[in-house]
C-alpha cells in the first residue's frame, strides 16, 4: 500500500526500499527514524528501571511506525538501536548509574530494538490498514525479545546470586581491630597470622585463609567457620550468647562491626556462612541452605558452651538466614535483623533498578527461576515476611534505613512489620533516618546502640538468665 503522498514502496531492502518515493515519503521515513532513536535514548537513558519501559518500548515503536506508514520500513530501528548507545554517552548516561554493567545494558537496548520494532510494525500495519497478521507477528517478535531478555537476565541473575564470592577484601580478626582475645572456630588459628604476615596484611588479603575442618559441619557436610568472642564484662561461657551473621558476599571480618554494641554483656560468634570466609561450599543461596550453617554454630555452642539464652542479630541476607532458622529452632530466643529483605522476589527487582538502571521485571522473575532450576531450592520458601509469623512469642527488633534503595522501606521493613503484627510475633520497629543498606551502624551508631540496649532490656527471659 503506498505511503499517502508518495510512489509505491519498491520490493527490496536497503536502499532499494526507497528509490521511487517522493520527498514527502522520505521525510516520513526519516521523521521516523528520528522518532525512535529519539525515544529509545531518552529510554533507555533515564527509565530503564521501570518495567513499564517494555510498554514505552511498544509505544515508541508504534509512533515510529505509524509516522513511517509502512511496515517494510521496520528496519530503520536497527540503526535506531546501534545508535542509541553512543548518543547515551554524549548525553552523559551510561544507563548504569551505580554498578556499571555495560554488557547488560548494552543487551537491553538491543532487546529493548527489538521490541520498538515490533511496535513499529504495528503501528505501521495499523497505518496501512492491515493490522491481522502482521500485527501478529510483531507481537510475538515482541514477546521473542522479552523472553530473550529473561533468558539472559536470569542467567546472569542467578549466577551473581548463586556464585557469588566474598567482596570483603579484609580478614582481621577481632584481635587485630580491637584487641579482643577469641577462639578460632573450626580452623587453625594460627592461619591468621599467617594471613597477617602475607603481602598486603589484614587489609587486602589475597583470600580468607584455609578452609574449614570436620569440627563444625552443617547437616549437608560443609564445614563451617566461626570466631567465638568472651564477652568483655568476663561472663561464664554459659552466659547469654549472641550469634551474628553476616550478609550475602560478606564474612565475619566485614560483621565485626556490629560486635561492640553487645561485646561487654555477650558472649558473642561472629559466622562465616557457606561460601563466604573460611567456610566450605561454593553455592550462596540466600538464606534457604545457609539456615544449616547456623543451626550447626547453635549445636556447636550447646555442645560446647552451654549458653543459659541464646540470640542472633543479621545484617541483610544474613538477617534473613538467622530469621529463618529461628522459624524453626526455639532455641534462638530473639532477633535483631538489619536491613532485611522481605521477598526475595522484590529485592532483585528493586536492586536491578536502583544498582543498574534495568527494569525489575521480568528481571527479578528470571533470576528468582533461574536460581532455583541452577540449584534446587525454592529461595522464596525463606522470604522473611513468610518466616517471621512463625516465630510466636520470641522478639524481634527490626532496623532499617529511610535510604535504603535496594532493600526498600516499602517493599522491606513495612511488609515484615505487618507480617509479625498480623501474627502476634512481638516486633518493634526502628528507622535510621538517611541509612543506606547494612550501613546503619556507620549512619545510626549512637542510636543503633540506643533501639538494641533497650529492646534486650525489654526481654523478660533474658533477664532471667543473668543477661
Amino acid at each position: 500500500m503506498a505511503v499517502p503522498g508518495s510512489h509505491h514502496l519498491v520490493r527490496g531492502s536497503g536502499l532499494g526500499a526507497v528509490r521511487g518515493l517522493s520527498t514527502a515519503a522520505l521525510l516520513r521515513l526519516a521523521g521516523a527514524l528520528v522518532v525512535a532513536l529519539a525515544g529509545m535514548t531518552l529510554l533507555a537513558g533515564w527509565a530503564t528501571d521501570s518495567s513499564l519501559a517494555w510498554f514505552a518500548w511498544l509505544g515508541i515503536g508504534a509512533v515510529a511506525g505509524l509516522l513511517a506508514g509502512s511496515a517494510r520500513a521496520t528496519l530503520l530501528v536497527a540503526p535506531a538501536a546501534v545508535l542509541v548507545y553512543p548518543a547515551c554517552a554524549l548525553l552523559g548516561r551510561s544507563g548504569t548509574p551505580v554498578q556499571p554493567m555495560p554488557e547488560a545494558w548494552a543487551a537491553l537496548v538491543l532487546v529493548g530494538g527489538i521490541v520498538t520494532a515490533a511496535g513499529f510494525a504495528v503501528g505501521a500495519a495499523v497505518a496501512e490498514r492491515r493490522v491481522g497478521r502482521t500485527a501478529v507477528a510483531a507481537v510475538l517478535v515482541g514477546l521473542v525479545g522479552v523472553a530473550a531478555w529473561g533468558g539472559y537476565s536470569g542467567y546472569i541473575g542467578s549466577n551473581e546470586v548463586l556464585v557469588a564470592s566474598t567482596s570483603w577484601p579484609h580478614c582481621d580478626t577481632p584481635m587485630s581491630r580491637f584487641g579482643w582475645t577469641y577462639e578460632a572456630i573450626n580452623y587453625d588459628p594460627a592461619d591468621d597470622a599467617r594471613l597477617a604476615a602475607a603481602p598486603g596484611g589484614l587489609e587486602n588479603c589475597a583470600s580468607q585463609g584455609a578452609k574449614a575442618g570436620s569440627a563444625v559441619v552443617a547437616q549437608d557436610g560443609l564445614g563451617i567457620a566461626a570466631w567465638y568472642i568472651p564477652a568483655g564484662s568476663g561472663a561464664s561461657a554459659t552466659a547469654p550468647t549472641i550469634v551474628i551473621s553476616p550478609g550475602w558476599k560478606s564474612n565475619k571480618t566485614e560483621v565485626l562491626k556490629y560486635a561492640p554494641f553487645f561485646h561487654q554483656r555477650f558472649n558473642l560468634v561472629l559466622v562465616d556462612l557457606r561460601n563466604e570466609g573460611r567456610s566450605g561450599g561454593s553455592m550462596s543461596t540466600f538464606g534457604y541452605n545457609e539456615r544449616m550453617d547456623v543451626r550447626a554454630v547453635v549445636d556447636w555452642l550447646e555442645r560446647t558452651k552451654h549458653p543459659s539464652w541464646i540470640g542472633a542479630m543479621g545484617n541483610s541476607m544474613g538477617a534473613a538466614t538467622v530469621l529463618g532458622e529461628a522459624a524453626g529452632d526455639p532455641r534462638i530466643r530473639a532477633l535483631i535483623l538489619d536491613s532485611m529483605h522481605a521477598k526475595f522476589m522484590d529485592s532483585f527487582a528493586d536492586g536491578a533498578a536502583s544498582e543498574r538502571n534495568l527494569p525489575g521485571l521480568p528481571t527479578a522473575w528470571a533470576i528468582v527461576g533461574l536460581s532455583w532450576l541452577r540449584s534446587g531450592v525454592d529461595i522464596p520458601a525463606v522470604d522473611p515476611v513468610r518466616t517471621i509469623a512463625a516465630l510466636g512469642d520470641r522478639p524481634v527488633l527490626l532496623i532499617h534505613g529511610t535510604n535504603d534503595i535496594l532493600d526498600t522501606v516499602d517493599h522491606a521493613a513495612k511488609p515484615n512489620y505487618a507480617s509479625a503484627q498480623a501474627a502476634g510475633v512481638p516486633v518493634t520497629i526502628q528507622y535510621c533516618e538517611g541509612g543506606t543498606h547494612g550501613k546503619l551502624v556507620d549512619k545510626c551508631p549512637a542510636q543503633w546502640q540506643a533501639w538494641v540496649d533497650q529492646f534486650l532490656a525489654g526481654i523478660p527471659e533474658l533477664k532471667a538468665a543473668g543477661g
